[in-house]
């Protein structure tokens, strides 16, 4: 089973660099290490990548995966962290250059023909103004979901 988590954020706005925060630690490198948009495949676990945000073009970078979890940071909720599953749903928006999760797995399944399974990984944040690196409540959330995703993808029989 291949599976890809896309980290969403941009690291320079404090607490939204929670997503590529996750995906350069599943990775195995530092903040600031992973480029944005450069898939990295992990040996006997999951592929990750961030981006600044979604866009048409994900559609395609998704196509080839069974599961793809979207990581971003998230404002809503009390829990530091939740993972659910997403349905694709076709959006309209202002701008193609911005796209839901859900919008790119339908783009995908009228494409190309399949989807993958989609999921959405909230890790909450606090902090937005323009500065590199997490809050400290932040840091504990990255904490929470990575442990959380380690057990999603223990979850799944070809990783356990």
């Amino acid at each position: 089973m291949k599976i890809l988590i896309i980290g969403i954020g941009n690291p320079g706005r404090g607490d939204d660099g929670l997503g590529p925060a996750l995906a350069a630690r599943m990775a195995g490198v530092g903040a600031g290490e992973l480029a944005e948009g450069a898939v990295v495949e992990i040996p006997g676990g999951p592929s990750a990548v961030w981006k600044y945000q979604l866009n048409i073009e994900d559609a395609h970078l998704v196509k080839d995966f069974d599961v793809v979890v979207f990581a971003d940071a998230s404002t809503e909720g009390a829990a530091p962290v939740t993972l659910n599953e997403i349905a694709p749903a076709a959006a309209i928006a202002f701008t193609t250059h911005e796209m839901s999760p859900s919008a790119v797995l339908a783009l995908g399944e009228e494409l190309y023909g399949r989807m993958p399974r989609g999921y959405r990984l909230a890790v909450r944040g606090y902090s937005w103004e323009l500065r590199e690196g997490l809050s400290a409540a932040a840091a504990n959330n990255l904490e929470d979901a990575l442990e959380r995703f380690r057990r999603f993808l223990l979850s799944r029989a070809e990783y356990s």
